[in-house]
C-alpha cells in the first residue's frame, strides 16, 4: 500500500524562522539580554502557534501553553516580564522579514490579469483596545470605544510584490498612510474609496503602475473621448460632464476618457493645480438600473470594460484576510492596557498568518492541479484546529514528534481540499472571466 502524502512541517517552519535568526533578532531588538528560564525561540513559537489553545488569547493562557509544550514550570512574573518593547520590535522585524513571498498564490497571473505582473490590494481593519490606550490609539466613536487601532495592510496576490503592515490610531485616514514608489511598476493596485486621491493616482502613474477603484459620487469629470462607439442615435457625451448626461444614457457599458483637475502637494507653502486624463467605466447594475462607475489609468487594450467589475471584486481578498486574522487567529483579542503588549500580540497574529500560508504553499505543491480547491478560509480552519500540535512539532525534539509531524501533514492535506469540485476560487474566476457579479 502506498504511503499517504505528507508535508515537511518541522523543516519548513524552522527554515522560515531559523533558531539562530530568532536569537540574533531577540538580542538586536533588546527582547533578551541573556537567556534565562524562558527561551526566546520557544516564546516566539508559542506566541505564533499558541493562539488556539484556551477560550481567549491572554498572557496567562499563553504561559500555560508554553509550560505544557516546553515541559517547564515557570513563575508568572518571569513569563510576563518577557513582554517588553523589545519583544514587540523583535516580532515587527520578523514580520518584515517574512511577509515577502508568504501571502500570495505563488504563481504568475493568468487570463484577464495576464497584462499585469501582480495585483496589489490595500485596506485597513480596526481593532478595539482597552480605554487606557486612548492617548496612543484614539478611536473615532468615543461614545462606546475610547481606544482602537488600525492595521493598514498592503497585500500581493501573487506573493512576489511588496507587502507591508502599518499600525496607526483609528482616526488616521487611510489615504495618507499609503506611500507608493517604483515598486508599483507594471502592477495593478486595487483599493476602495478611502484611498481616493487624484494625487495618489498621478503618483502611481508616474511610477509605471496601474490602479482601479470606484469613482466618488460627487466626482463630475469632463468627458473628452469615447473608448467605445455605439451604433444608432447614441446620446453625445464628449464635452459633457459625466453626471450631467448619465440619466439620458441607455447603453449597458460606458467607457470614456475624462479630464480631472486637482491640487498637488504643497512645497515651500505653495500649492499648484494640475490636470490628469483618466479612464472612467460605467457598468449598469442589472438589479437597480443604475451605473456603477470605476476610475482607472488602465488602457482599454490591457483591460476590457467588461472585465473591470470582476477585477475590482478581487479586492475582496484583503477583506477575507482580515476575516481570517480575526476569526481564526484572534487578532481582535487584545487583553492588555499596555501599548507594547498590544503591538506584540498584533504582530504575532500576522506571523501566524505567514506561517499558515507557508504550510498552505507546501500543500499546494503536493496537490498539483487541485489548487483551485484549496480555499483560504477552509485552510484557516484546518490550520487553527492543529495549531497546538504544530507548536509541539516545532519546539520538541525530533525523536518525540517525528511520527506526529507525519500524521498532521497527512491530515492537513486531506482536510484542505474542498469537496465541491465545481467551485472555483475568486482569483481563478476573475482570471477565467467566470466571476458572477452579485448586487
Amino acid at each position: 500500500m502506498a504511503r499517504a502524502k505528507s508535508i515537511p512541517i518541522r523543516e519548513a517552519l524552522r527554515k522560515l524562522f531559523p533558531a539562530m535568526f530568532l536569537m540574533a533578532l531577540a538580542r538586536s531588538s533588546g527582547a533578551v539580554v541573556r537567556v534565562r528560564q524562558v527561551s526566546p525561540t520557544d516564546l516566539f513559537w508559542t506566541l505564533v502557534l499558541g493562539f488556539g489553545l484556551g477560550r481567549e488569547r491572554t498572557i496567562a493562557a499563553l504561559r500555560r501553553v508554553y509550560e505544557k509544550t516546553s515541559g517547564q514550570t515557570i513563575e508568572e512574573s518571569s513569563f510576563y516580564d518577557r513582554f517588553t518593547g523589545g519583544l514587540a520590535k523583535m516580532l515587527k522585524a520578523a514580520v518584515g522579514h517574512a511577509l515577502n513571498n508568504s501571502l500570495g498564490v505563488g504563481r504568475a497571473l493568468q487570463g484577464a490579469l495576464t497584462p499585469f505582473s501582480d495585483v496589489l490590494l490595500t485596506d485597513s481593519t480596526v481593532v478595539r483596545l482597552h480605554d487606557m490606550l486612548a492617548p496612543a490609539f484614539a478611536a473615532c466613536r468615543t461614545n462606546h470605544t475610547k481606544a482602537a487601532l488600525k492595521a493598514h495592510v498592503v497585500m500581493s496576490v501573487t506573493g512576489e510584490g511588496k507587502q507591508s503592515v502599518k499600525i496607526t490610531g483609528e482616526r488616521a485616514h487611510d489615504g495618507p498612510v499609503l506611500h507608493v514608489g517604483k515598486w508599483v511598476r507594471d502592477r495593478l493596485f486595487l483599493f476602495d474609496l478611502g484611498y481616493f486621491r487624484y494625487q495618489l493616482f498621478a503618483c502611481i502613474g508616474r511610477n509605471g503602475g496601474y490602479f482601479l477603484t470606484r469613482l466618488k459620487a460627487n466626482a463630475n469629470p469632463l468627458i473628452v473621448r469615447l473608448n467605445r462607439v455605439h451604433r444608432g442615435r447614441a446620446v453625445p457625451v464628449v464635452g459633457a460632464r459625466l453626471r450631467d448626461c448619465v440619466d439620458r444614457l441607455q447603453r449597458e457599458v460606458l467607457d470614456v476618457d475624462v479630464n480631472v483637475r486637482f491640487e498637488r502637494r504643497s512645497y515651500a507653502g505653495r500649492a499648484r493645480r494640475d490636470t490628469a486624463q483618466l479612464r472612467v467605466i460605467g457598468i449598469r447594475d442589472p438589479r437597480t438600473g443604475d451605473y456603477h462607475f470605476y476610475v482607472t489609468n488602465i488602457p482599454p487594450e490591457k483591460l476590457a470594460a467588461e472585465d473591470v467589475r470582476a477585477t475590482y471584486a478581487l479586492r475582496w481578498q484583503v477583506e477575507l484576510l482580515f476575516k481570517e486574522l480575526k476569526q481564526s487567529y484572534r487578532l481582535d483579542q487584545m487583553p492588555s492596557r499596555k501599548r507594547h503588549i498590544v503591538e506584540a500580540l498584533l504582530y504575532a497574529a500576522i506571523l501566524t498568518l505567514v506561517v499558515s500560508r507557508r504550510l498552505l504553499d507546501l500543500v499546494r505543491q503536493r496537490l498539483k492541479g487541485l489548487e483551485h480547491r484549496l480555499p483560504a478560509q477552509r485552510w484557516a480552519n484546518v490550520f487553527a484546529s492543529v495549531a497546538g500540535e504544530l507548536l509541539r512539532i516545532v519546539i520538541r525534539p525530533l525523536r518525540e514528534v517525528e511520527d506526529l509531524a507525519r500524521k498532521i501533514g497527512v491530515l492537513m492535506i486531506h482536510e484542505a481540499v474542498d469537496p465541491r469540485k465545481a467551485r472555483a476560487g475568486l482569483l481563478e474566476a476573475v482570471e477565467g472571466r467566470t466571476h458572477r457579479y452579485r448586487a
